[in-house]
Order: C-alpha cells, then sequence, then structure tokens
C-alpha cells in the first residue's frame, strides 16, 4: 500500500480539473502535505492518513 503519491497537473488540464481531483483524494483518505510550482508545472505531495 502507498503511503506517498506525488500529483502533478497535466498540461492541458484546467486548475478546476486538477483542484477536483485533489479533493477527491482526500475523500479518499490522503492529504496534501505539500504544494510545488516549478516552471509552470504543479505538483502536490499527498499523504495516506
Amino acid at each position: 500500500m502507498k503511503k506517498y503519491q506525488l500529483l502533478s497537473k497535466g498540461i492541458f488540464e484546467s486548475q478546476a480539473k486538477f483542484e477536483n481531483r485533489i479533493n477527491q483524494l482526500t475523500f479518499e483518505g490522503w492529504k496534501a502535505i505539500s504544494i510545488s510550482h516549478y516552471s509552470g508545472q504543479m505538483v502536490v505531495l499527498m499523504e495516506k492518513v
């Protein structure tokens, strides 16, 4: 079972769709512990709680 998961926003994925994907994972028991933005790429580190 994975304890950590990295999510990255796709190039053609809208901001709202990316946020919905993160929200869906929070309902499944994941929480965002780190958010990074690098040269247009957004990456979120999620932890299973």
